[in-house]
């Protein structure tokens, strides 16, 4: 019997500058799709503050898909966070969704 009450979830810890914890969840399609494309918005991008307003936006809905529900906005990643922060925070996002997929159990 499968039953999704018991199934213990794999989360990312992240502990930011701030000194909090966060354990992020895996990433449900709209936040998947969004780690699919951004390297490619980033190549096409014109507007270098444009890319980084989507850097911050994609970081803080990463921030956002946390255990403790805990919402992350822009302007709070921005104050947390340098684009080395928040690249390091996409890269390795992507690659635990991808290990996910790799190995859902």
């Amino acid at each position: 019997m499968l039953d999704y009450t018991k199934r213990e979830k794999k989360f990312l810890t992240v502990t930011l500058a701030d000194g909090r914890t966060v354990f992020i969840g895996a990433p449900k399609k709209a936040l998947f799709s969004r780690l699919s494309d951004i390297e490619k918005d980033l190549k096409n991008a014109e507007d270098p503050l444009a890319a980084y307003d989507e850097i911050l936006l994609v970081t803080s809905q990463i921030l956002s898909n946390n255990r403790a529900k805990i919402s992350f906005s822009p302007a709070e990643v921005d104050e947390l966070m340098d684009i080395e922060d928040m690249s390091l925070l996409i890269i390795e996002y992507s690659r635990y969704a991808q290990n996910l997929l790799k190995n859902p159990n």
